[in-house]
Formats: C-alpha cells, sequence, structure tokens
C-alpha cells in the first residue's frame, strides 16, 4: 500500500519546496561570494552572520521535512487503521459528500 508521503502529488510538493529553498540559498551564497572582494568590517560581520544562518537554515530544513514526513506517515497509519476497522461508517460519510457535492453542482449548472 502506498504511503502519504511516497504519493505523487506529496513527492512532487517536496521537490517544489525543495527546489525554491535550494535556489534561495544558492542565491544567498552567490551574494556573499560577490561580496568576498568587499574589504570592510562591516561587510566581514555580515558574511559571517549569513554563513551561520545559512547552516542553520540547512540544518532546519532537513529536520523540518523529517518531522513532515514521520507526521505524514504516521496520519496515513492512522487513516488507514480507522477505514479498515470501520468501512461501513467510512462507506456512508463518503456517500453524503458525493451527494451533497453532487447537489451542489447541479445548483450551479
Amino acid at each position: 500500500m502506498e504511503s502519504i508521503s511516497d504519493s505523487p502529488t506529496a513527492r512532487k510538493l517536496s521537490e517544489f519546496a525543495n527546489g525554491q529553498l535550494n535556489n534561495f540559498i544558492s542565491s544567498v551564497e552567490d551574494l556573499t561570494k560577490a561580496l568576498k572582494d568587499v574589504e570592510s568590517p562591516e561587510i566581514e560581520r555580515v558574511r559571517a552572520k549569513v554563513k551561520l544562518a545559512l547552516v542553520a537554515a540547512r540544518s532546519a530544513v532537513s529536520d523540518t521535512a523529517s518531522q513532515l514526513r514521520s507526521q505524514a506517515q504516521q496520519v496515513g497509519t492512522r487513516t488507514d487503521r480507522f477505514v479498515h476497522n470501520n468501512p461501513w461508517p467510512v462507506i456512508g460519510i463518503a456517500a453524503v459528500v458525493g451527494l451533497a457535492v453532487g447537489m451542489l453542482a447541479s445548483r450551479r449548472s
């Protein structure tokens, strides 16, 4: 059975977020490299702070991604267990939701 974190949508969302974050980090690194020739104590302090912030950001992103993946797997497991333990109530709820959506869709047409 496919878990939530293995679904194509979750994978695409994760790849997009990682790509955007990596682009941002790369841009900040490029900026700090461009400023390396500037000799100023203030620029040197800012460069040191940015390097520390980049290390912290990478670590935080890694930790957050791991936590989100773990939470998504837990939610998927609980949902799967609930559906297997209560199939008829779930079917009833799905039918009612489907009926409501159908009624709303027919009114808009």
